[in-house]
């Protein structure tokens, strides 16, 4: 009959536009309470318990991204401090490689021109001694050919046609001499 009554109420609304049935409204009141207080009992209780362990998850999740996040950053600024110390070493590494190879090159340079200085001087000491050697050759030359000259003309009287053969004959001894 309850049911009836219930079913029946809306239809006995239809006399105005907007009407207000206390019997209706009273059992949906009471059907609502009911329904809380079973949601409560039964549902509200663990869809709050799940709610809460949602909510610490994701407060330990954000507090878990933040250290991440905090880590990040210390390993990011002691990477670039590394990353600016190597740089440095580099630098100065490149600068004392540098350095040195200057002073190899200029002790190089020095050496080579000590050499140089050392292979001239020792030609122009070879030079000299053999220009000594062939000026003494040559007086040695001009004096056994003086002297053939002189033991020529001492040998015989020579007129002008044997003056000739003997200047020849002298100069092409001395050609022979010399090539």
């Amino acid at each position: 009959m309850l049911m009836t009554t219930l079913l029946a109420a809306p239809l006995l609304a239809e006399e105005g536009l907007v009407s207000f049935d206390f019997a209706s409204a009273l059992w949906i009141l009471l059907i609502f309470l009911v329904l809380v207080i079973i949601l409560k009992k039964f549902a509200w209780t663990n869809v709050l318990a799940g709610l809460t362990a949602r909510e610490m998850r994701i407060r330990q999740a954000i507090t878990d991204a933040d250290n991440a996040r905090a880590k990040g950053e210390a390993a990011l600024k002691e990477y670039n401090s590394q990353l600016a110390t190597a740089e440095t070493q580099v630098r100065a590494l490149l600068s004392s490689a540098a350095e040195e190879a200057e002073k190899i090159a200029a002790s190089i340079r020095t050496r080579a021109q000590q050499e140089a200085e050392g292979i001239k001087e020792q030609a122009m000491k070879e030079i000299d001694s053999s220009k000594r050697q062939a000026l003494a050759e040559i007086y040695d030359q001009t004096a056994n050919l003086a002297t053939t000259v002189a033991e020529k003309i001492l040998r015989r009287n020579l007129n002008a046609d044997d003056q000739r053969d003997l200047v020849r004959q002298s100069l092409d001894e001395l050609a022979e001499v010399h090539a």
